[in-house]
């Protein structure tokens, strides 16, 4: 990729990255310069789960997804989605409505099956006006989620679907946004909902999402640009990249992850490092994360009228720079004031956090 990016006038990988991506350097800075200034919140929600789940040095890396607390909300399809109508029409009416429409009109694999794929997608067939979505539903409200978040790529996709052909492909900077934002209305109502041990299974639920879209995607982001740079002086054998994975951890993690116990594997199992179309495909995670969450922010403080501005700004987001569409909605993502205020509303909920285990 190196070689790539000096053959075709770039200079540097990153510098080809922001041009695929249609986004100027100084809004990854910004975003980075939040994230670190915010770092020391997240190590203290995760030394509070060390101490609630027995550890004194920080968490080993395979309790990092261990859940706290008790949800037994259980749901069928039907239940998903009356829940999903509710809430997100609540939000924006034609959003309730595509969400109805999804499930009536059969858009949706719901089920696990042998030989059906992991995980959950969505692909948005623009010349039939329509989605198609695939998630793997146990019935729980993490799989009502999951749906959510693919219904919000849905949403995206039905608000472009009327540009030209050529006009309708989206950054991976703004992808995950509207699928995000789904998951913030859900979630964040699910908590206000919820008491006693299910509000905290569901409030550290959230915070594990945002800790894996903050700190590990972090974390990955230091160990790719360490690596194109070591990369030309040389060729980089497997120790010395698990030795960049671990000290790219501890930077990001600090004292709540046990240093005895990394992943310095992790550059093996990330399929994303080896994409030969499109490098540093790890902070759009926690771009459209934030992105989402100061979106939420703003429609908090404006209420009904910023909806138009929500919609308006997923339009754009196919025709225009990264700032521009982000202006639409009175945004400046080139100012590390706005990541600071999303990152406040995930600090909120740390404390919160903190509170509800103080005695633990």
């Amino acid at each position: 990729m190196n070689l790539m990016a000096e053959l075709r006038g770039y200079g540097d990988v990153m510098t080809m990255t922001m041009a695929q991506c249609r986004m100027q350097p100084e809004t990854l800075k910004a975003l980075w310069g939040a994230v670190e200034d915010a770092l020391p919140k997240f190590h203290a929600y995760l030394c509070r789960k060390a101490r609630v789940l027995g550890y004194e040095k920080g968490l080993p890396w395979y309790e990092l997804c261990a859940g706290l607390g008790e949800s037994g909300q259980r749901f069928d399809t039907e239940g998903a989605r009356a829940y999903l109508v509710e809430l997100l029409g609540a939000f924006a009416p034609d959003l309730g409505e595509m969400v109805d429409r999804a499930f009536r009109e059969h858009w949706i694999d719901f089920y696990p099956r042998p030989g059906k794929s992991g995980g959950a997608f969505c692909r948005n067939l623009s010349n039939q006006k329509q989605s198609r979505v695939l998630t793997n539903f146990e019935g729980n409200l993490d799989g009502v989620v999951t749906i959510a978040h693919e219904l919000g790529h849905a949403y995206h996709g039905h608000l472009i679907q009327d540009h030209r052909p050529l006009n309708r492909t989206y950054t991976m900077p703004v992808a995950e946004t509207a699928s995000n934002f789904n998951e913030t209305l859900v979630m964040n109502a699910a908590i206000a909902r919820a008491r006693g041990q299910e509000k905290l299974a569901l409030l550290e639920q959230r915070l594990q999402d945002y800790t894996q879209v903050i700190c590990d995607i972090y974390s990955r982001f230091l160990f790719e640009r360490e690596v194109f740079e070591e990369r030309k002086g040389g060729f980089l054998f497997p120790e010395r990249l698990c030795q960049i994975m671990a000290e790219t951890q501890k930077t990001a993690y600090g004292p709540g992850l046990d240093p005895a116990c990394l992943h310095p594997y992790m550059w093996v199992n990330k399929v994303h490092y080896y994409y030969t179309t499109l490098s540093f495909y790890n902070f759009p995670y926690a771009f459209g994360a934030l992105l989402a969450t100061g979106l939420y922010a703003r429609y908090q403080k404006e209420g009904a009228p910023f909806v138009e501005k929500y919609r308006t700004f997923l339009r754009s987001t196919t025709v225009s720079t990264v700032e521009e569409a982000a202006a639409v909605a009175g945004i400046d993502v080139t100012q590390k004031a706005f990541w600071a205020e999303s990152l406040a509303m995930v600090a909120g909920q740390i404390d919160e956090f903190l509170l509800m285990t103080e005695d633990a």
